[in-house]
C-alpha cells in the first residue's frame, strides 16, 4: 500500500508513494520504524478522499497531494511543523480539516487554510474539547483600471479575514468571532446559519458577547433558519434551536408551517 524509504540521519521513514483505496490512513510506524515524513508527490493524482496523518508525521513534502481532485477530508495534528510548497495544489474539493493541537496551541493550521481558498469546516480539538469552525471561501479578482492602465486586485468574500485570525501560529477565537459582522454582509445566509449554530453548539472559548451576537442573529431569522435545517433533515440543529429560542411554541408553529 505504501512505498517508503529510510531517512538515515534519524532512522525514520519517509512515505514516497501510495497505492491503496480512497481512505489513506498513514500508520505511525512501518515494521517498527516511526513514519515522520510524507515525501514530495507521494499522494499526487491519487483517488483518495481522506488523508489521516499520525502524530509522528512532522513534514508534508512539496506537492505531496498535487492533483488529488477527490480529496474531501484531512486529519493531522500540531506535530506537523513543515509543509512543502504547493502541497495542496489542485485539491479543490476539501470540505473538512480535523486538527488535534497541544496545550501550547501552536500549529500550521493557517498555512493549510491559506492553501485552500474554498469554503470548509475545521474540527479543532484541544484538551478533550472540540470547536467546529466554518471558514468561508475567498477569491482574488484582477480588475483593470483603464485610465491608470493598471490592474488592481479585489478580494471577494470574508474568507481571508477568517484565515487571518492567527497570532504566533495560535488560533485566536475572539478574533475569529469578531469577523462575524463582516461575514453578514458578504456570505450566503445558509453559511451564516451554519457558522452561528456551530459556535453555539460547540462553545469552545466563546465569549458572552459573541454568544449573544450569534443567538440574536439566529433568533431574528428563526423562520429561515428552521426552514434551512429542516429541509436538510438536520434534527440535531432543529432540536438545539428549539432549546435556544425561549418561545418554543412559536418555533413549533414555524416547523408545522414549513
Amino acid at each position: 500500500m505504501f512505498d517508503y524509504e529510510i531517512i538515515e540521519k534519524d532512522n525514520t521513514i519517509r512515505i514516497t508513494a501510495y497505492h491503496g483505496g480512497p481512505r489513506a490512513e498513514v500508520p505511525d510506524t512501518l515494521n517498527g520504524t516511526p513514519v515522520t515524513e510524507i515525501g514530495p508527490y507521494a499522494f499526487s493524482r491519487t483517488e483518495i478522499t481522506l488523508l489521516d496523518l499520525p502524530r509522528t508525521v512532522r513534514r508534508l513534502g512539496r506537492y505531496a497531494l498535487y492533483g488529488c481532485a477527490k480529496l474531501k477530508e484531512i486529519r493531522f495534528s500540531s506535530t506537523l511543523t513543515d509543509i512543502g510548497a504547493g502541497a495542496f495544489t489542485g485539491c479543490h474539493k476539501i470540505e473538512k480539516i480535523c486538527i488535534e493541537v497541544t496545550e501550547d496551541e501552536r500549529s500550521h493550521l493557517r498555512d493549510v487554510l491559506m492553501e485552500i481558498p474554498e469554503e470548509l469546516v475545521v474540527e479543532y480539538r484541544r484538551g478533550g474539547r472540540t470547536a467546529i469552525l466554518p471558514f468561508p471561501e475567498y477569491y482574488e479578482e484582477g480588475v483593470e483600471n483603464t485610465p491608470a492602465r493598471i490592474i488592481m486586485s479585489e478580494m471577494h468574500g470574508s474568507g481571508l479575514l477568517y484565515r487571518n485570525c492567527f497570532t504566533d501560529r495560535r488560533l485566536r477565537f475572539p478574533e475569529y468571532d469578531s469577523r462575524f459582522p463582516y461575514a453578514l454582509g458578504q456570505e450566503h445566509p445558509s453559511f451564516l446559519y451554519r457558522l452561528a449554530l456551530a459556535r453555539l453548539m460547540y462553545p469552545f472559548e466563546l465569549s458572552e458577547d459573541a454568544k449573544k451576537a450569534y443567538e440574536t442573529f439566529l433568533k431574528e431569522n428563526i423562520s429561515q433558519v428552521l426552514n434551512y435545517f429542516t429541509t436538510n433533515r438536520d434534527q440535531t440543529a432543529v432540536g438545539f434551536l428549539m432549546q435556544l429560542n425561549r418561545k418554543k411554541s412559536d418555533i413549533r408553529r414555524n416547523i408545522f408551517e414549513l
